[in-house]
């Protein structure tokens, strides 16, 4: 019989920190919701939830991230970041570059980038979305929880994500290792993650070599309420926001939906 899949990553980790313990569950409402009730009960930095099954998984923008049982990944990780908050969203760049690294070993010579802020493209299709979740303890101790949903061996996505969506599986033909795969994203993760305080110059400069779109248009939808912005996307600023540059000049996007118009500018 093959060993759950959390047996087989302890066995293949080879991380000081994540995953170091590893809770797994064979369904949970969401890893993020888990990941955080251990956090508030003084789970270490690193402490990793992952289960095979989400009843009511979360994406960013309060949509919900849906993925078959038993075929992908689905983790948090808790993170306690001793830096200011306005540097709170570089966690994201580790984590997406480690992320497109990870599925460029399994995947090469096929195309990975990162779609602004977080999410991981292959082939031009979605693959993985992240979502960051925070709060501060009343000694006004932080708390990060990483959610992160990798399609992995899904083969059908529902109706009207089938152009959108994509699994690492239907891209390369093959079935991939989850265990394989988990233990060498948090591995990634961790690495950069250590390096964000002293080179997030060299993060930013990784990321952006990654990131979708860059030098063409695009729009950002914020919110329902407030709007959209259209512009020529140039680049990150030092705390991850996204750079347009538009008719009226530079806008800076900290949050939002990015799509981009693929034309040059």
């Amino acid at each position: 019989m093959t060993p759950p899949l959390a047996a087989q990553v302890r066995t293949l980790l080879g991380t000081r920190r994540f995953g170091r313990p590893l809770r797994a569950f064979t369904s949970v409402p969401s890893t993020n919701t888990v990941a955080m009730e251990w956090a508030a009960q003084a789970a270490s930095e690193g402490s990793t939830v992952v289960a095979e099954y989400q009843t009511a998984g979360r994406g960013r923008l309060g949509r919900i991230w849906d993925a078959a049982p038993g075929q992908n990944l689905l983790f948090s990780v808790v993170l306690r970041p001793q830096f200011a908050p306005e540097k709170l969203n570089l966690i994201t760049l580790c984590a997406s570059i480690a992320v497109a690294e990870a599925v460029d070993a399994v995947t090469s010579p096929l195309d990975t980038s990162i779609k602004w802020p977080n999410d991981i493209l292959l082939e031009g299709r979605k693959c993985c979305g992240m979502l960051l979740e925070s709060t501060t303890g009343i000694a006004g101790d932080r708390t990060v929880i990483l959610g992160v949903g990798l399609n992995v061996n899904q083969r059908d996505f529902a109706a009207g994500l089938e152009d959108q969506a994509t699994s690492l599986m239907l891209q390369t033909g093959r079935q991939i290792s989850r265990a394989t795969l988990l233990a060498d994203i948090l591995l990634r993760i961790e690495s950069y993650y250590d390096r964000l305080q002293s080179n997030a110059r060299g993060l930013r400069v990784a990321y952006s070599a990654r990131l979708d779109g860059i030098g063409h248009r695009a729009t950002v939808t914020w919110s329902l309420r407030d709007g959209r912005t259209s512009g020529i996307i140039q680049g990150i600023t030092e705390t991850g926001a996204l750079r347009l540059r538009t008719e009226n000049g530079t806008k800076i996007c900290h949050a939002g939906e990015v799509a981009s118009h693929r034309r040059t500018a």
